[in-house]
This record gives structure tokens, C-alpha cells and sequence, in this order.
């Protein structure tokens, strides 16, 4: 018998969307339902659950993925239209609670004290399953709880297209018992290293003290502290400045000639930077990253000189960090940028000391983002990017990527 809910018991909703962008394709092309499905770019970026059933997993090698699933379809996939689908879930959400926090493919509804305007928060779950499902047309997997990390542990325990909720009087009844690697924070190495201590349940990870976590891991141990023990107090809200904004793109052949791979990076660059001109942000540090063919994964962080989000201002420490990344003409498969140590922008700071040539540069990446809010991004082609033209299909979004950056 399920307990009764106490008397202002909070509760929060954990909303995912099942198989995401392999449930969107599936969707848009009916002879697609019942096989196995993945989308991505030399690794799986998501996979259907057929492909599941034959051991695919996202993160994996696509050769390793034939190899186990021959009859697997795999797609490229379209970032604009999974995020347009994502867009229309979290509207139909977003009526439930003025507190929502919205990733990927899952959200994060507060629905503490709606219950005068909803109902049981239960049939309120219920309700927006089915409508979600009925005018968006996909599956998505509901968890409820008292606090952020329950309601995501009650609904990964009944994936896909399920419905849970652990009240606050059942979590000592469920939380011991699950294994280490159902806890948020604990991955394969977090997992390994607790395994070789034969720590294999929450129960047992209980065992340790603060002290013994946070040696092991880090400041990541007081949180499996306080996590194991049904702890989590982070809110739930918009985030209003994110850890880093990162994107990148995987080559249709390997590109030999650094020109090409520069223009891609121009592109990626200015694309990061309007995102973080938009959020009212500047970074003071600058990640990239290359894949090439023989040597695989090489990347530089470097800081910069002084806050900046001005696309020809992060492109020129870019471009020297992707030079230094590639001294040799080598084949590569990826390019990535991430803007990190991002803080919010001081209006008007840099505007008082910078050089009028600096001023100028604001002036056009103001002047561009005005002609693509209202026109779309591919409206314009600028700078080195324009070596992209006439080799990439364009919409009004902008250049049509293949899909390692579907998250972006």
C-alpha cells in the first residue's frame, strides 16, 4: 500500500523523453517503428529501444553497434528538429509550474503547492503523459518525488513511457537497496572504484563517512554523502549561467585542408557567441578540440587576455589554438570550441577603454544578431565561414551540421 503523502511534502516532477532523438525519427517516419534505431556520428548519440534490446548503448563506436545489430538503421539526425520537438514538450510543461529547469531531453517542474490549482499531482502526471503523448506524439517516462534526485531515480526505475512516484515515507524502503550505479554522480568510474571495495548498493555506499567520499572523490563525495542518503536540496530553476557553451561538428570525410577546418571553426565560434551574447554573458577562457584520423582526440584550454564575446575577438585565440593543435596536415573528423569561465557582461565596460576598432566589432556582432533574430541565422554568412558555401546545405537556421552536437 502506497503511504499517504505528508502534510507539505514537497514534490517535484522529473519529466524524460524516452529514446529522444530515435523516438523523434520513428515518429516522422512510421517504417521506422519497431526497428532498431540510432542516431549519431561515429558514436551513437541515442538509440531506439530495439537497438537497445541488442546491446547498442549511446556513447557507442557505430562499427561496434553494426556489429552486434546488422539490421540496426542508422541515421545522422537533425539537431533543428529534435530541438523543436523539445521545444513543444517543455510549452506543455511549462504550463503546470512557473518553476521549470529544462535540459536535453528532460525537465524539472516544481509542483509544491499547485495541488489548489491541479489536483493530485499524480493524476496531474498522468494527465500531462497523455497529452504530451496525444499533440506531440512522443513517449516520455514521469518521476515524481520530494526532491529533484528521487523523482529522476523514480523514473529511471520505470523506463520507458512509465509513471512513479516515491513519496517521501517510502525512501528508506527504496533508496538503500538500489544499486550504486542508479545514484546520480556515480558513473563507470565512480562505480569501478566503489566495486573494488565490494560497495555495490546505496545501502553500502552508506558505510562511508564524509571524510572517507571526499578523499576518494573529491568534492563530488560530500555530494554521494548526501545523495545515498536521500538528500538533495538543489532548487529547481532556470539556469542563468552555464558551466560552459560548447559547439562542435563531425566532417562528412576527413578534411585535409586546414582552410576548410578553419572556416568550420569560424562558424562554430560565432555560433557559441551569439549564444552567450543572447544570455547576457562573456568568456574568459576557450576550449578546442580536433579528431583526427590517426591520433584521435587532442584538445587546449587556454585563458584569455580578458572577457570577451565577440566572434572575431574569440576566433583569432581559436584559430592559434587549433594551429597548435595541428602542426602537421593532418585528416581530421571533428572540430569543437567551448567558451568556459563564462561570468556575466558589465555592460558598458568595455565600451569606455576599448580602441574604436573594438567598438566597431561590437557594433557589427550587435548589428548580426538583430538581421538573424528576426531572419534566422543562415541569413547571414560571415567571415572565413563563407568557405563553407556551395559544400554545406544551408536553411534559415544556418548551415546543416552533421550530428555530434545534437545538445546544442
Amino acid at each position: 500500500m502506497t503511504p499517504p503523502r505528508d502534510r507539505g511534502e514537497p514534490v517535484i516532477l522529473h519529466v524524460d523523453l524516452d529514446a529522444f532523438f530515435a523516438s523523434v525519427e520513428q515518429l516522422r517516419d512510421p517504417r521506422l517503428r519497431g526497428k532498431p534505431v540510432i542516431v549519431g556520428n561515429r558514436v551513437a548519440a541515442s538509440c531506439s529501444y530495439e537497438a537497445r534490446d541488442c546491446g547498442c548503448y549511446a556513447g557507442q563506436p557505430l562499427a561496434e553497434a553494426r556489429r552486434l545489430c546488422p539490421e540496426v538503421v542508422i541515421l545522422d539526425g537533425r539537431e533543428a528538429v529534435y530541438r523543436a520537438f523539445a521545444e513543444a514538450v517543455f510549452a506543455l510543461c511549462a504550463e503546470l509550474s512557473p518553476a521549470m529547469e529544462t535540459f536535453l531531453d528532460e525537465a524539472y517542474l516544481e509542483l509544491t503547492g499547485t495541488e489548489r490549482l491541479h489536483g493530485d499531482p499524480y493524476a496531474t502526471a498522468a494527465a500531462l503523459k497523455r497529452r504530451i503523448r496525444r499533440e506531440v506524439g512522443l513517449p516520455v517516462t514521469v518521476g515524481l518525488g520530494p526532491n529533484r534526485m528521487l523523482a529522476k531515480i523514480a523514473g529511471k526505475s520505470v523506463k520507458p513511457d512509465g509513471l512513479r512516484w516515491i513519496r517521501r515515507a517510502e525512501v528508506e524502503a527504496v533508496l538503500p537497496a538500489l544499486p550504486v550505479e542508479r545514484l546520480p554522480g556515480v558513473g563507470r568510474r565512480v562505480a569501478r572504484e566503489l566495486g573494488k571495495r565490494n560497495l555495490r548498493t546505496v545501502g553500502d555506499l552508506r558505510a562511508l563517512s564524509i571524510r572517507d567520499l571526499t578523499r576518494m572523490f573529491g568534492a563530488a563525495g560530500r555530494l554521494l554523502y548526501e545523495r545515498c542518503r536521500g538528500r538533495d536540496t538543489q532548487p529547481v530553476s532556470a539556469r542563468e549561467v552555464p558551466r560552459s557553451i560548447s559547439r562542435e561538428s563531425a566532417f562528412s570525410r576527413p578534411v585535409t585542408d586546414p582552410r576548410h577546418a578553419e572556416a568550420m571553426l569560424y562558424y562554430l565560434t560565432e555560433r557559441a557567441a551569439r549564444h552567450a551574447r543572447g544570455l547576457g554573458l562573456a568568456a574568459r577562457g576557450l576550449r578546442v578540440w580536433v579528431d583526427a584520423t590517426g591520433a584521435g582526440r587532442n584538445a587546449v584550454t587556454r585563458t584569455l587576455p580578458a572577457a570577451s564575446d565577440q566572434d572575431t575577438v574569440l576566433f583569432e585565440r581559436a584559430q592559434r589554438l587549433f594551429r597548435s593543435l595541428c602542426p602537421r596536415r593532418e585528416a581530421l573528423r571533428r572540430v569543437g570550441v567551448a567558451l568556459v569561465h563564462l561570468e556575466p557582461r558589465s555592460a558598458g565596460q568595455e565600451d569606455l577603454f576599448a580602441p574604436e576598432s573594438a567598438s566597431r566589432r561590437e557594433r557589427l556582432c550587435r548589428s548580426l544578431d538583430a538581421v538573424r533574430s528576426r531572419f534566422g541565422h543562415g541569413a547571414v554568412v560571415a567571415g572565413p565561414s563563407v568557405r563553407l558555401l556551395g559544400e554545406l546545405d544551408r536553411d534559415r537556421r544556418g548551415f546543416v551540421l552533421r550530428t555530434p552536437s545534437l545538445a546544442k
